[in-house]
C-alpha cells in the first residue's frame, strides 16, 4: 500500500474508534465514583454586580468585601446558581462589551465622592442608554443612586425612577423600615428590619412614571453638603428608602438608599430583600416565601482546615475533598485530592457537567482519556473536557497523589465499563 494511503486509513480508523467511543452509550454508573451528592441546579440569567473604591473607614462604603457577599448570596440560591454571576470589585470592566446580554446590573459604589464620578463617563451612559433600551434590570445601593450636583448627563431619573442631587441630607439612624408595597415579589418572604444605617432622604423621583415605594421610615435628614448640622433640617418625617420602577419598555429597577455599612449584608431579612430585588429585575419569578438563599454563604475569605476535609474510602486508594458546594465552602469549584495505590486504578468515567485538571503530585500513572494513553510523573498536569472518558492506573511502587479541580462545585461523575 502507498505510504500516503496508509497513514490516510491509520487515521480515518483511530478517528472512527474516537467516535464510537465519544457516543457509545455509558452503563450504569459504578458503585461508587466519589461524586458529591448535591446535583447541578439549571441555569440561570447573567448578573453583572459592579463596585467601586473604598472611600470611608473601616466598615463604610465597603465595597470591595461588599460586592462578594452579594455574589456569593446570588452563587447559593438555585434560581442564580450556574449562571453568569460576574463581580467587578472595583469598578466598570475596562471592555464594557462585559455588560452585554445582562440581565440585571447591580451598582454598589461612591456615586461622587469617587473621582471622576463612575456613571458620568460618556462610554459608560452610551453602554447603559443601549442596555436600558434593551430591557436590561438595574439595581442601585447606596450611593450609587447619587448624581452630582445639577448634572444632565446621565439620565439616572429614566433608568432608576430616582436619583439623589448631589450629596444634600442623609441621616445615620437606627431605624424600623416598614414594608409600604405589601404584595411586591422584592419583598416576599422581608420579615422586620430594625437597624443602623445611613439613607439619603432627599431623592428626586421620575416626575411621570409611577414608581412603586417598597420601604419607607420615620427619619431626620441632618446633614448638607459640607456634612454639618442644616441650619433648618427638613421636620421628621416618613420618608421613602427603597423602592421599584418600571420602565415603558418592561425594563425593571431597584433603588435602595441604605447598605452604608458592610455589616448590614449580613441583616438575613436585608439579604432576603436585595436577593429578591436582584431576582425581580433580572426577570425571575420571585415565589411567595422569596428566594431561597441557604447557607452557609460563602462570601468571605474561609479556611479549611486538615481535620475539616471530606475523606471518602476507595477500593484502590482514596478521595481527600478540600472544597464544594455540599461542603458549603465554594459554590463554584471543587478541589481535592486522589491517591492510588501501587497497581490500582480508578474506574473508567466521565464528568457530564465540569472540566477537569488534575496534576501529579507524586508517584507515576498512566492515564487514558478516550483512546490516548499517557504516561504522568510528579509536575505532571492534563485538562481533562467534560464529557471525556478517562482514569487513572498507578504503574509506580509508592502511592500516587494526584490534586483534582472541577470547573464546578457540584461535580458529578458517571461510570463506564464500555459494553
Amino acid at each position: 500500500m502507498i505510504p500516503r494511503l496508509r497513514s490516510s486509513c491509520v487515521a480515518l480508523a483511530a478517528a472512527f474508534t474516537f467516535t464510537a467511543a465519544l457516543f457509545a452509550q455509558p452503563a450504569a454508573p459504578a458503585p461508587n465514583l466519589g461524586a458529591t451528592a448535591a446535583k447541578s441546579p439549571a441555569l440561570a440569567k447573567k448578573i453583572v454586580i459592579i463596585g467601586g473604591k473604598k472611600s470611608h473607614g473601616p466598615g463604610e462604603h465597603d465595597f470591595p468585601n461588599g460586592i462578594p457577599m452579594i455574589a456569593a448570596w446570588l452563587k447559593a440560591a438555585p434560581a442564580f446558581a450556574n449562571g453568569d454571576v460576574l463581580s467587578y470589585t472595583g469598578g466598570f470592566p475596562a471592555d464594557l462589551a462585559v455588560l452585554d446580554g445582562a440581565s440585571t446590573l447591580v451598582l454598589y459604589f461612591d456615586g461622587v465622592q469617587e473621582v471622576p464620578a463612575p456613571l458620568a463617563d460618556p462610554a459608560r451612559i452610551a453602554k447603559l442608554n443601549q442596555l436600558m433600551a434593551a430591557g436590561t434590570g438595574l439595581v442601585a445601593l447606596h450611593q450609587a443612586s447619587t448624581l452630582p450636583a445639577g448634572n444632565t448627563t446621565v439620565p439616572l431619573v429614566e433608568w432608576l425612577g430616582a436619583k439623589r442631587n448631589g450629596m444634600f441630607d442623609r441621616t445615620t439612624e437606627k431605624v424600623s423600615l416598614k414594608v409600604a408595597a405589601s404584595g411586591h415579589p422584592v419583598v416576599a418572604g422581608v420579615g422586620p428590619i430594625e437597624y443602623t444605617d445611613e439613607f439619603y432622604p432627599t431623592l428626586v423621583f421620575h416626575p411621570e412614571r409611577k414608581v412603586t415605594p417598597i420601604l419607607r421610615t420615620e427619619i431626620t435628614p441632618k446633614f448638607g453638603d459640607a456634612k454639618k448640622q442644616a441650619a433648618n433640617p427638613p421636620a421628621r418625617g416618613e420618608h421613602t428608602v427603597g423602592w421599584t420602577f418600571e420602565r415603558a419598555n418592561g425594563g425593571r429597577a431597584f433603588g435602595f438608599t441604605g447598605v452604608h455599612y458592610v455589616k448590614n449584608l449580613e441583616e438575613p431579612n436585608l439579604r432576603q430583600l436585595l436577593v429578591n430585588a436582584i431576582a425581580w429585575t433580572a426577570k425571575i419569578e420571585v415565589p411567595a416565601t422569596g428566594i431561597a438563599v441557604p447557607g452557609p454563604v460563602v462570601g468571605v475569605s474561609q479556611v479549611n482546615r486538615h481535620a475539616e476535609n471530606r475523606v471518602v474510602q476507595m477500593p484502590w486508594g482514596h478521595l481527600r475533598w478540600y472544597t464544594s458546594a455540599e461542603m458549603g465552602n465554594s459554590r463554584t469549584m471543587t478541589t481535592g485530592v486522589a491517591v492510588i495505590k501501587p497497581g490500582q486504578s480508578n474506574p473508567r468515567h466521565f464528568h457530564p457537567n465540569c472540566d477537569e485538571i488534575l496534576h501529579v503530585i507524586s508517584g507515576k500513572i498512566s492515564h487514558t482519556m478516550n483512546e490516548v494513553t499517557v504516561e504522568m510523573n510528579a509536575g505532571d498536569t492534563v485538562s481533562i473536557p467534560q464529557g471525556v472518558l478517562h482514569n487513572a492506573v498507578n504503574i509506580g511502587t509508592a502511592d500516587a497523589v494526584l490534586a483534582i479541580s472541577f470547573s464546578s462545585a457540584y461535580r458529578e461523575a458517571v461510570g463506564y465499563d464500555g459494553k
